[in-house]
């Protein structure tokens, strides 16, 4: 047993699946007991757990009784699965993705499917803020972040195609994940942009998140061994509301300081990355077109929203989409090319608190570079602001991702983390 898995400590392969079923039966109480309208669907027993004969395997999986949450735009087999949209109500997925099936030939066993917002990119979810049941949770991860900042679960599946994972991370305060593009597979996942669509995870502590990671993805090329430079770079948008932020970020470089750590500010080429905007938008409202607009375009139980980016799609030219991919690749040999070797770039998570429910999920300005680039992200709760959670978001070059998890470990040491509800069983 590891940190992974603190719940019990099971005696025989039979008292395991005993002591994972009451656990799994406690776990779908406190989920049904909840406000936060999470879940879209909860799953009473997971199958590992209903028949004996899996009773000896249970016990040599690493995260055996892991419960995780699945946000509904990534299949898990039997379960409904509609991408948030009512156009695909009833729909249920045949098989898993294939990052479930990792998880679940690891030990972890799917306790339910959270909300996202409809396409993982429109309508907002009926999920409240687990610090405020007033406010958003973010999007379009909405109900897996909320279960994690809740205690709900422990850790959690969502997406990101522009910022469905750092942002919503943020506003519930858990350890938010995005890897390097490519990382994982993304069979069985709503393929909203080919190129943009990322995998990404949500955990109640950095220390889950790594070796969860170490075991899902034994291939990541190792940390470098070497102290991170944090590299601080300006925000080229408005950043009202962020001193509190800001604040966080001079105790960082501080720490640095008194660490020996290097601390570096850097500017980009405001010229370039200042239309990372409509090269996102280009590209996605393309790709989408490309995926779902004539299924979807006139549909009548698809939100304007949607129908909207469908419509941007629609009229954007083959050669557009081209020059963004090319704007694309260069913005890619632009960011690293400022960048060494094990360089953490220290940036703004969100802008500021979270919106109120029904006044927007918050500003994708933070997050779109970064995935525009198929950089690793991490969202790092630091503190408190307004009785919301103060983050820093962490990103580092492509193919550095466990350099990033132990920059991430770092920070926390230099700053001190903050933590989500406790989960317990």
């Amino acid at each position: 047993m590891t940190i992974l898995n603190k719940f019990y400590r099971p005696l025989t392969a039979a008292s395991t699946q005993i002591e994972l079923r009451k656990q799994t039966q406690k776990v779908v109480r406190q989920i049904e007991g909840s406000e936060l309208d999470a879940f879209s669907w909860i799953q009473q027993t997971p199958p590992a757990l209903q028949g004996d004969d899996m009773a000896d395997q249970l016990l040599e999986r690493p995260l055996v009784g892991l419960p995780i949450a699945v946000k509904e735009v990534i299949d898990v087999a039997g379960a409904p699965i509609s991408y948030g949209c009512d156009a695909f109500a009833g729909r249920v997925a045949v098989s898993n993705a294939e990052v479930v099936t990792k998880l679940e030939v690891l030990g972890a066993q799917v306790i339910g499917i959270t909300r996202s917002t409809e396409m993982a990119i429109a309508r907002e979810t009926t999920t409240r803020n687990p610090w405020s049941p007033h406010h958003s949770p973010g999007a379009s991860s909405s109900g897996s972040a909320a279960a994690v900042g809740a205690g709900l679960v422990p850790f959690a599946l969502g997406t990101q195609t522009i910022g469905s994972v750092i942002r919503p991370a943020a506003y519930c305060g858990v350890i938010g994940f995005k890897p390097s593009i490519g990382t994982g597979s993304l069979s069985g996942i709503l393929s909203l942009s080919p190129t943009l669509d990322h995998v990404g995870f949500f955990s109640d502590s950095l220390e889950r998140m790594t070796e969860i990671m170490s075991l899902m993805f034994p291939s990541m090329p190792p940390s470098l061994g070497v102290s991170p430079r944090f590299v601080f770079i300006e925000p080229w948008f408005e950043c009202a509301g962020l001193e509190p932020l800001f604040a966080k970020q001079r105790c960082l470089e501080a720490a640095c300081a008194k660490s020996g750590l290097d601390w570096v500010e850097k500017s980009l080429d405001l010229d370039l990355i200042t239309h990372d905007a409509m090269v996102v938008n280009t590209i996605l409202c393309f790709e989408m077109f490309k995926n779902w607009g004539y299924p979807l375009l006139n549909h009548p139980d698809v939100s304007d929203e949607l129908k909207s980016f469908l419509r941007l799609g629609e009229e954007i030219t083959p050669a557009e989409y081209e020059a963004c991919l090319k704007s694309r690749l260069e913005m890619i040999e632009l960011i690293e090319g400022q960048l060494d070797e094990g360089d953490i770039i220290v940036f703004p998570s969100v802008l500021g608190l979270p919106p109120k429910l029904g006044q927007g999920t918050g500003s994708r300005d933070p997050q779109r570079l970064w995935t525009l680039l198929g950089m690793p992200a991490l969202n790092l709760p630091v503190g408190w602001d307004k009785g919301f959670p103060l983050n820093l978001q962490l990103i580092a070059r492509r193919g550095e991702d466990r350099q990033l998890l132990a920059a991430a470990r770092v920070v926390s040491c230099l700053v001190g983390q903050t933590t989500p509800a406790a989960f317990t069983t």
